[in-house]
């Protein structure tokens, strides 16, 4: 039994880990390997039945347009994930919803009932880039992972006391880890870095607040305590505090873009000093 608990605490501090961009601890068990093979198998099974928009839509090519200046903005801010990352991003021809996401690894939607809410490409880039957040910061198998953890506690426990409760399995955990809304703290997490990554790309962050106000009125936002997203007055409370250093990346991000070419021949890199 010594043992087994050895091997389980050993488990949990090879797991730990930390958010690029954020600093934040975390727990994760699974590689990005293996993460990516999740993503993909959830990606299939959101999309089943799914209408599809072809890449010649004009609401498609806007995504996309948007999702690639999204990519590079993402490989300057959390470059270790965002290099490894299958970015693909597919438009639902879904009105009614206004929905985007991203599973972990890197393949996203966007319904065109946000397409069609969003006011501006800056809005439409807030929210790429909040769900891209999403993914950078492995917050999909790092639920997961607590969720695996609780079977296993229940194992090492069942061993100790000699009970049969058991967890069903990783897949059961997987399934859920990946369906299940995401926690407060990873909204507000997503919240802060994906607008800095859509100022990195240089869209306009200050229409951040518009949207989730926007969206508030809307009934969209929720009583705070009831969920477990941050209510819309405290998300944009929030975003008003990190909004001095977003416009700085975004001052930034549109100077480097009109500046020349080096003598090299290649366009100058943009700056990390304000990371």
């Amino acid at each position: 039994m010594r043992t087994t608990l050895l091997g389980f605490m050993f488990a949990l501090l090879a797991a730990c880990t930390t958010v690029e961009g954020t600093g934040r601890g975390q727990l994760n068990l699974f590689s990005p390997d293996q993460e990516a093979e999740l993503g993909r198998e959830a990606y299939e099974d959101e999309l089943k039945g799914s209408k599809i928009l072809p890449e010649t839509d004009p609401k498609t090519i806007r995504v996309q347009a948007i999702g690639r200046r999204v990519e590079a903005a993402a490989k300057i801010r959390s470059p270790t994930m965002a290099q490894r990352m299958e970015w693909t991003w597919t438009v639902v021809d879904d009105p009614k919803s206004i929905n985007a996401w991203m599973v972990p690894g890197g393949r996203g939607a966007v319904d065109t009932g946000m397409v069609d809410f969003v006011k501006s490409d800056d809005e439409l880039a807030i929210v790429m880039g909040h769900e891209a957040s999403h993914a950078l910061a492995r917050h999909g198998t790092e639920r997961v992972s607590h969720g695996i953890l609780l079977g296993v506690g229940v194992e090492v426990t069942g061993a100790a006391t000699g009970s049969e409760a058991v967890g069903e399995g990783v897949s059961a955990a997987v399934e859920l880890g990946l369906t299940l809304p995401h926690s407060r703290e990873q909204e507000s997490e997503a919240d802060d870095l994906g607008l800095l990554i859509a100022a990195q790309a240089g869209y306009d962050p200050t229409q951040a607040i518009d949207l989730w106000r926007r969206m508030e009125a809307r009934g969209e936002g929720t009583f705070e305590f009831l969920s477990t997203h941050p209510s819309e007055a405290t998300r944009i409370e929030r975003l008003q505090r990190l909004m001095p250093q977003a416009l700085e990346v975004y001052q930034r991000a549109k100077l480097d873009a009109a500046l020349p070419v080096s003598t090299s021949g290649e366009p100058r890199s943009q700056s990390h000093s304000d990371h």
